[in-house]
């Protein structure tokens, strides 16, 4: 009974073990497109702060239609750890409902600095929609800095 016999048609045929580098250049251009694509869709610190920039603009629009419409004060009040919306019922500032108005804290990443040097800020929209406290609000990230302003006819506007 014969187990194996080498013969010359196997010996000179090597046997395949292990990738031809053509395999393994397959391989590293495929890793390096998918190194990149997750490289671009991390958000990086200036576009979290231009987002979140334009999420407060966004809020503070609609929280002036908010007053003009309901014939009421609206007043948004900003602290190092983030920002709520408030109207003036009765007398008496109570927090403007809806999903949109809720208290809101800021991402990790971004830091807010009133205008005004202080550590707080509060703007406020009068029931005809103008500011008697017009303000700017700045908001940092690393190198990324966007400015979101309230002017005095309640205008809101955002830039650098």
């Amino acid at each position: 009974m014969r187990i194996f016999a080498a013969t010359a048609e196997t010996r000179a045929r090597p046997h395949a073990n292990g990738f031809t580098l053509v395999e393994l250049m397959v391989v590293l251009a495929i890793m390096a497109l998918a190194a990149t694509a997750v490289v671009l869709t991390i958000p990086g610190e200036e576009r979290s702060v231009r987002s979140e920039a334009d999420r407060l603009a966004a809020r503070l629009a609609a929280a002036r239609d908010v007053a003009v419409i309901e014939g009421r004060s609206v007043a948004v009040h900003f602290a190092p750890s983030g920002y709520g919306f408030e109207r003036r019922v009765s007398g008496e500032w109570q927090p403007l409902p809806g999903r949109a108005f809720e208290q809101r804290s800021w991402p990790g990443d971004v830091r807010f600095v009133a205008a005004n040097g202080q550590g707080a800020a509060r703007i406020l929209f009068d029931r005809v929609g103008t500011s008697p406290t017009p303000q700017a609000v700045v908001l940092t990230g690393g190198d990324a800095r966007e400015i979101v302003r309230v002017s005095a006819t309640g205008e809101v506007s955002r830039g650098k």
